[in-house]
């Protein structure tokens, strides 16, 4: 019997996430997935990316139209592109004929998801979603427990994603998502994560949801007296300030994390920070093209990575809460924080018999149980830099299914669609001081996708912000 050939993939977007993440691993894996076309609007990171990938000349492309516009190139398609322009992208993709690997959150409005995931079904497309923390070994083995019945009924689940101050301001006051105009609310962009986990745990439908949070501190009443508009124009408090551009992407360029808090880590962090130099840096993310000091104070003068944290023009709330109740009566707590050290997710259940307490990032596990009274304690190894390592087997899962016509073991557009729903309906929580009730708001996101169907609503795609020209 014949090994199956690699799958054929078209890269929508050679950004941060398709070039320095996406790419990099499916180079590890040329027998599972092959890119062989790729749409990049910016031509240094298009060049680089086809001179570093092997991809012919002649697919590559300024914009993902002009790549879907042609035959099809590949037998799948990954779209990488921000998430502005996912919706648009994605329909023109299924109607091309395309598999998908989409990156999260789906589309900017629950109507959007409806469509994607009708239009995949209707045209019998592979539409699954990048919602790798079902694949981390960690939370693996706790849904293993919790199947087990190890804990006995699930009652709570408290939940609490904190994202590492240095991912926070990279990302959420100076970088892609610092604007929802731009990109999503904190709980789209980074919580959908979360969300899908707590889902995926329970196998229950959630029944309401509340939510609180606000952007408390990095503001422009918070900045240092004579703090100018960016780092690099002579800032009066950048020696002790935690939060310097300079400090942050040239020296050291990485955040200072004592090591021993790296002792949960994987073999494969280890092999990841040596082999590819671009993980060792937070510069990568601020700029592609060069990364020597001259190259990233170019980017720190020009764009909104050099910016002041306290003087950007973010609007993105900085923390917040969300609570749900579930059918069944479960009830499960989730927090959602850009102030910690490291970017470490903390997971308790609480079961009728015991509980099961998690820390991914430290890579520890405990179960306690009340009869007899007893603690195990594991320690599983995670992937900081990777998605826990989720990222790895989503590819390889997804060139099975492609090969196969299988798609079971992927995070499917329809359960991923429940997260979706849920993440969107928190936030509406917490603009409208209110508690949802999910079936409500579902009933709300399918009249909005018949809306988008009936008047061709497929959607404008919005120019590009100045953190990116």
């Amino acid at each position: 019997m014949s090994e199956a050939k690699p799958v054929t993939v078209a890269l929508l977007g050679a950004g941060v996430r398709g070039e320095l993440n996406l790419g990099t691993l499916i180079r590890e894996r040329p027998d599972l997935i092959k890119i062989i076309a790729v749409a990049e609007p910016h031509d240094g990171r298009r060049e680089q990316f086809v001179k570093k990938y092997g991809v012919p000349s002649k697919n590559a492309f300024g914009n993902w139209k002009e790549l879907l516009d042609r035959p099809m190139l590949a037998d799948a398609a990954i779209n990488a592109l921000p998430c502005r322009m996912h919706f648009k992208s994605t329909m023109a993709a299924l109607d091309a004929g395309y598999h998908i690997l989409l990156e999260k959150p789906m589309a900017l409005s629950p109507g959007q998801c409806v469509v994607l995931t009708e239009s995949a079904r209707e045209k019998d497309r592979i539409l699954a979603v990048s919602t790798q923390n079902r694949y981390n070994s960690i939370y693996t083995r706790v849904k293993d427990l919790l199947d087990d019945g190890i804990v006995g009924r699930l009652m709570n689940i408290d939940c609490a994603e904190n994202i590492g101050y240095w991912h926070f301001i990279l990302s959420y006051v100076r970088g892609i998502h610092y604007h929802s105009s731009m990109s999503h609310s904190f709980m789209m962009a980074k919580g959908i994560h979360d969300l899908d986990l707590i889902l995926w745990l329970t196998g229950l439908k959630p029944v309401r949801v509340s939510s609180f949070g606000s952007l408390r501190f990095f503001t422009q009443e918070n900045a240092p007296q004579g703090a100018p508009e960016r780092c690099t124009q002579g800032c009066p408090v950048e020696a002790e300030c935690e939060f310097s551009a300079i400090k942050q992407y040239i020296k050291p360029g990485r955040p200072d994390i004592p090591m021993w808090l790296f002792t949960g880590q994987s073999l494969e962090v280890v092999k990841d920070f040596v082999r590819y130099p671009r993980f060792r840096t937070l510069a990568s993310i601020v700029t592609q093209d060069d990364l020597s000091e001259e190259g990233i104070r170019k980017a720190l003068d020009e764009t909104s990575y050099g910016r002041c944290v306290f003087r950007s023009p973010n609007d993105v709330v900085d923390h917040q809460v969300v609570n749900l109740e579930f059918e069944d009566g479960v009830t499960a707590s989730y927090s959602l924080s850009g102030f910690s050290l490291v970017w470490e997710r903390t997971l308790n259940l609480h079961g009728s018999k015991g509980e099961i307490r998690t820390a991914d990032f430290s890579g520890r596990l405990e179960t306690r149980t009340y009869n007899p009274a007893r603690v195990r304690r594991e320690r599983i190894r995670y992937h900081g830099i990777l998605h826990g390592g989720g990222d790895r087997v989503i590819f390889r899962e997804f060139a099975k299914a492609v090969q196969t016509g299988n798609p079971d073991s992927l995070p499917l557009a329809e359960s991923s669609l429940e997260s979706h729903l849920l993440g969107f309906a928190a936030e509406k929580a917490r603009v409208e001081n209110r508690v949802v009730e999910i079936e409500e708001y579902r009933r709300e996101a399918e009249d909005e996708a018949v809306k988008i169907k009936k008047d061709g609503l497929y959607g404008a795609e919005v120019v590009m912000g100045s953190h990116l020209e």
